[in-house]
């Protein structure tokens, strides 16, 4: 064990300090200005990580978790911090990581959640022998969890009831190294502008028989549920894929903004603080400076969260996205909003991409975390659009993709950073690029 310093915040939310040899080490739970005793986890030959075992000097910006839970269970990272403190911190990291690469832009403020807590639309638990929970960070034991303080109150209720009612009922639980068994997740998804809850159970079997007794014992408890449903995923390395049937209600959620309503499907992705997705959409709107006329690429589509608002503005928005079940939500939410000018396209976005030889005036594209990828920058320096709003979760591979586009003739604009996830590091950002005139 050693003393250290910590310097900084950075990316993946460590606290930088240094051994005593002078060896650079990370060290998650520390914040700057503290002086705390670690215990190396990994040695590297430039660097190594490390776990606080106490907290000599303590900074003052400190806090007591709400969650009894926090620093054992993984879904949480800063939840010991103050909440203006995240968002300052998570401002250093965007402007470490941006003048690292040498690229000169501004960066605002980060953009505060409405909520700090209970702020999720959706959660994914998952059940082990007797435990029902989160997993510990980097890990795949489970932390039985009672109570978690960034979920919606509605979704502790259903924790309470399905833990019971798993025990009555003798639901084999799903053995994550033996691959045998049946219930491996329950997922539960938020509607805050319809009070619309959707639960869903996660099976590797496609035989589920204790769908009714579970839906009855919900119900009798909980008789304001929206939807329940079955997934069948025989997959480990995903949580929400497969096919499904609805056991009770539409089998849908509906969440609703200020120019949209949107269907959302059991297994779909949908942004998970429904403060900031309004606050996000609205920017992108924003960003893409539209006259009416345009053809726009929105990438990475979704059930259409920019599609939507975007189609109001232009001439034609083909929304690619490679789940089928979200391209059949896309069509369904461009009929819910009358906008017959959205045309939902499934398939691969690079291989979309490489075949498209149309009009892309205004591109948006929101991917997932790994990002876009270069191959995919390269397409878009081929179609060339006006002006391109790149909405990331990941800031180092934002930096990766955008320096295909800077180097191809773009020129940064702007950048603005949402805190989609408070409590935890994760950062989701906005850049703005412009074809530079020649």
């Amino acid at each position: 064990m050693e003393t250290v310093k910590i310097e900084k915040i950075v990316n993946r939310g460590y606290g930088l300090g240094r051994l005593k040899d002078g060896k650079v080490v990370f060290v998650e739970g520390a914040y700057p200005g503290e002086e705390v005793i670690v215990r190396l986890t990994l040695q590297k030959s430039d660097h190594a990580f490390a776990e606080v075992v106490s907290v000599v000097n303590g900074s003052e910006d400190r806090v007591k978790p709400r969650c009894k839970y926090f620093r054992n269970c993984g879904g949480c990272h800063w939840m010991d911090l103050k909440y203006e403190k995240q968002l300052e911190y998570k401002r250093e990291v965007l402007k470490d990581l941006f003048t690292r690469e040498k690229i000169n832009v501004e960066i605002p403020p980060v953009e505060g959640s409405d909520l700090a807590f209970h702020y999720r639309t959706k959660m994914e638990f998952h059940f082990e022998g007797e435990k029902l929970g989160l997993r510990k960070r980097n890990s795949n034991v489970v932390v039985d969890v009672r109570r978690c303080e960034i979920s919606p109150e509605p979704f502790n209720e259903v924790l309470e009831v399905v833990r019971d009612a798993v025990k009555v009922l003798k639901i084999p639980i799903y053995d994550w190294e033996e691959r045998a068994g049946v219930l491996k997740h329950l997922v539960l998804r938020y509607a805050f502008s319809t009070d619309q809850l959707m639960v869903i159970f996660v099976t590797k079997t496609e035989n589920f028989p204790w769908g009714k007794e579970l839906k009855q014992a919900l119900l009798r408890k909980i008789p304001g549920i929206h939807s329940i449903v079955h997934v069948m995923n025989s997959k480990d390395s995903v949580v929400l894929r497969g096919p499904y049937r609805t056991i009770h209600g539409e089998g849908v959620i509906t969440e609703e903004f200020d120019w949209e309503k949107f269907q959302i499907p059991p297994t779909a992705f949908f942004q998970s603080n429904y403060s900031i997705t309004a606050k996000l959409m609205r920017h992108v709107f924003e960003e893409l400076q539209l006259k009416g006329n345009e053809f726009v690429l929105d990438l990475y589509a979704g059930v259409g969260t920019f599609s939507i608002r975007i189609s109001y503005q232009c001439q034609r928005v083909i929304a690619v996205e490679s789940s089928k079940v979200a391209v059949k939500a896309a069509k369904a939410n461009a009929n819910i909003n009358g906008r017959r000018n959205v045309e939902a396209v499934e398939g691969d976005v690079l291989a979309f991409l490489k075949s498209y030889d149309g009009r892309a005036d205004k591109v948006v594209l929101d991917p997932p975390r790994g990002g876009a990828g270069k191959e995919v920058m390269r397409e878009l320096l081929r179609l060339s659009p006006e002006r391109i709003v790149y909405v990331s979760c990941d800031p180092p591979t934002l930096i990766r993709d955008l320096k295909v586009l800077l180097e191809g003739g773009y020129s940064l604009v702007s950048l603005k950073a949402f805190d989609m996830f408070p409590h935890t590091y994760h950062i989701e950002t906005v850049a703005t690029l412009a074809r530079e005139v020649s």
